[in-house]
């Protein structure tokens, strides 16, 4: 899912300036209610874009991109492992081949429908409260480990400025331009296709190469309030 830059940049300061906006978290009644736990959980294969911001325009980084999205789904299991919930190993790495064709065509399906979902998720994050959102139990075709009680899926955007670009905007400071990473994290029932938590972490910085300094932090406060497995 793609987002304009402009409206982001412009998106991340309204985020900043309000407080607690830059580490927001919804959760469905089930599990801010202790009805559902989560236990063991599958990370689907993350979708972080990272691109290069110039005077002239932008440029994909897409071996940058690769490394931020398995630095995050890194730190996200991790916050998830201290609060006593298992990361499963996905079932979804690696898949070439014939015989994975079935595979990679169900998990598309899947990454697809929440895509189409994330943009209401976004807008309307606290309709994820009411328990409105659901991919369907379709989510059953993944075929992931019987144990799994969620499924979680992240995407994000970010920039990456050059120095040109950096000089600009210190002489330009309406230009908005900032390095930022958005991301938003959800975790879906593995069996109904609910969603049962939303978060939306931001980190303003330069990610690239120092993922673990620059995201910790807000991945962290932004799944502070998932339980903790009991």
């Amino acid at each position: 899912m793609r987002f304009k830059p402009r409206f982001i940049s412009l998106l991340l300061l309204t985020l900043l300036l309000t407080q607690g906006g830059a580490r927001a978290q919804y959760l469905h009644p089930k599990l801010s209610n202790k009805q559902s736990v989560v236990r063991n959980v599958v990370i689907l294969p993350p979708k972080v874009e990272i691109v290069k911001q110039g005077v002239k325009g932008t440029e994909s980084m897409v071996e940058e991109s690769e490394k931020v999205s398995a630095a995050i789904s890194e730190l996200v299991a991790q916050v998830l492992q201290k609060k006593k919930i298992n990361v499963l190993n996905t079932p979804f790495a690696n898949l070439t081949g014939e015989n994975d064709a079935e595979k990679k065509y169900v998990l598309a399906d899947i990454q697809g429908r929440y895509d189409a979902l994330l943009p209401k998720l976004v807008n309307k994050p606290k309709d994820v409260k009411k328990g409105r959102f659901s991919l369907g139990d379709e989510v059953l075709s993944l075929n992931v480990d019987k144990s799994a009680d969620a499924l979680v899926f992240i995407r994000g955007q970010g920039t990456k400025l050059t120095k040109g670009k950096q000089i600009f905007s210190i002489l330009n400071p309406l230009s908005f331009a900032f390095p930022y990473v958005f991301i938003t994290i959800g975790i879906v029932d593995a069996h109904t296709g609910e969603v049962l938590a939303f978060a939306k972490p931001v980190a303003v910085g330069d990610v690239v190469g120092k993922e673990q300094k620059v995201l910790n932090k807000p991945i962290t406060k932004s799944l502070k309030k998932i339980p903790e497995a009991t």
